[in-house]
């Protein structure tokens, strides 16, 4: 694979566990073999993944900017020239975004594979406790940010998981026990092997996980890492999308649980934007700090100096009584989102939160909403712990009584929470909700990204999403 195989086993020698820096390949003349001879060397590589994970070119800008400019949420600037050709829809299987995210992915993915292989490798002979628990948290790691990269990876350069159905269509290429060789001949695994994958992925990431507290003495991991509430969380999208309701309802709330986060104060929610620190929101955030450098390749900077801004879709879903409203402006202009304005000492540094306690809440608001649960009461009252950001509401009973009315309100709940967080995209494709582009309405449950064609057309199996741009309606 043209993209994957020029990845080191190792990322011992990356510049910081958030590094949004290109990597310097010297690392990459260290043998395979000889990458994973000791404890170190396996935490190291969970090191890398997380470098890769976290680096502009993946979470650290590139995929939450495509979910809200590729979707009516955010509009890009075209003076700047910055994620225009994802918002107006003429992105192609050459454009850098895609190349990025596609290539960034996928280093995440080989990564863990390389770290999931040399502690497996070193675990029978490991006897120290706390080797112990460095093992079975790489690996706890390493399986959880696998199934994160690849559940992005599939919801971008795949069409949609469709319940109850055949999911044959092609998702992604994976990588399970073994990374792929220069010259390997290789081919997309379909959305249901996919899924699959990224299933037993979160399982193995738990499995591992109870190992690691077991032998560390029972302390967790932050929310800068794939803490355990995390993983319940990422299992809680999932399965969202796979529309296991139920399933989605029951993670969600574990993954609450086991955060167990105070509750957040309407002020405390409007100012834990400007800080680095973990909130009360905080599940699993990508951490940023003065030290990355991130100048033009932070998200900050797309939606401050290159002038993107909030669309006037979303702003006309925030009332005038809604915390909420008031992160959006303060900045160049009105429309600019607040969240993504930095810190008192670097206009360009805000943490990338990836998992937040709001979602969960909303997840299982949406999942008793729908069948087979059918709770209203219950989704009501999940609800209400975001919906209450507007402070005209303050009851259940301000809330909507029936299923159609309660599901709109939901979806646009999660608009007004998530707004430059994102998510917007994503959540049309999974519920087959359309949006207006040029005046058309736009199913983007039927549309997929192209895959790049530097991949293509290096000639080892990756077969192109044909005819991926029918569904774009004309300008």
């Amino acid at each position: 694979m043209k993209k994957i195989i020029i990845v080191s086993a190792i990322g011992v020698f990356l510049t910081g566990l958030y590094s949004c820096s290109k990597d310097v390949d010297l690392y990459q003349s260290v043998k395979t073999e000889d990458a994973y001879n000791t404890v170190l060397d396996v935490d190291n590589g969970v090191t890398g993944a997380y470098n890769a994970l976290g680096s502009y070119e993946f979470l650290g800008m590139s995929v939450p900017a495509l979910g809200d400019m590729a979707s009516d949420v955010s509009v890009a600037n075209a003076s700047s020239g910055h994620f225009v050709s994802i918002n107006q829809y003429y992105a192609d299987q050459y454009s850098t975004e895609l190349n990025d995210i596609w290539s960034y992915g996928y280093k995440v993915v080989d990564r863990c594979v390389r770290t999931i292989n040399g502690a497996n490798t070193l675990l029978p002979e490991t006897t120290s406790e706390a080797d112990l628990a460095t093992l079975y948290r790489s690996l706890s790691q390493s399986y959880s940010l696998r199934a994160l990269a690849n559940f992005y990876l599939v919801n971008i350069f795949g069409y949609p998981y469709k319940d109850g159905g055949n999911n044959t269509q092609l998702g992604i290429v994976l990588l399970t026990d073994k990374p792929i060789e220069p010259f390997e001949h290789i081919a997309r695994s379909t959305v249901e092997e996919t899924y699959a994958q990224i299933l037993s992925d979160i399982q193995n990431a738990k499995d591992n996980y109870a190992l690691y507290i077991t032998a560390n003495g029972g302390d967790g991991l932050s929310a800068f890492y794939m803490n355990e509430a995390a993983i319940y969380a990422l299992e809680a999208r999932v399965r969202l999308f796979m529309k296991d309701y139920s399933g989605a309802a029951t993670a969600a709330q574990e993954a609450i649980d086991l955060r167990n986060p105070n509750v957040v104060t309407n002020e405390g929610y409007v100012t834990m934007w400007k800080s680095t620190a973990i909130t009360n929101e905080d599940i699993f955030t990508i951490a940023k700090s003065d030290n990355d450098n991130l100048s033009a390749n932070a998200l900050n900077t797309l939606y401050g100096s290159y002038k993107g801004t909030i669309s006037s879709f979303t702003r006309g879903l925030l009332a005038t009584t809604d915390i909420r409203k008031s992160l959006i402006g303060s900045y160049t202009t009105s429309n600019q989102p607040a969240k993504f304005q930095g810190t008192a000492t670097a206009q360009a540094v805000s943490n990338i939160p990836i998992f937040r306690v709001s979602e969960m809440y909303l997840i299982i608001a949406e999942a008793n909403a729908n069948a087979p649960l059918n709770n209203i009461p219950a989704a009501q009252a999940a609800l209400l712990f975001t919906a209450q950001r507007n402070t005209a509401i303050t009851t259940v009973a301000d809330l909507p009584s029936t299923q159609a009315d309660l599901l709109t309100f939901i979806a646009n709940e999660n608009v007004r929470e998530f707004f430059a967080e994102g998510h917007r995209w994503f959540n049309l494709r999974r519920t087959g909700a359309s949006f207006m582009f040029y005046g058309s309405a736009f199913d983007v449950q039927n549309f997929v990204y192209p895959i790049p064609d530097s991949e293509v057309s290096a000639g080892f199996g990756v077969d192109q999403n044909e005819n991926w741009d029918s569904a774009i309606p004309s300008k």
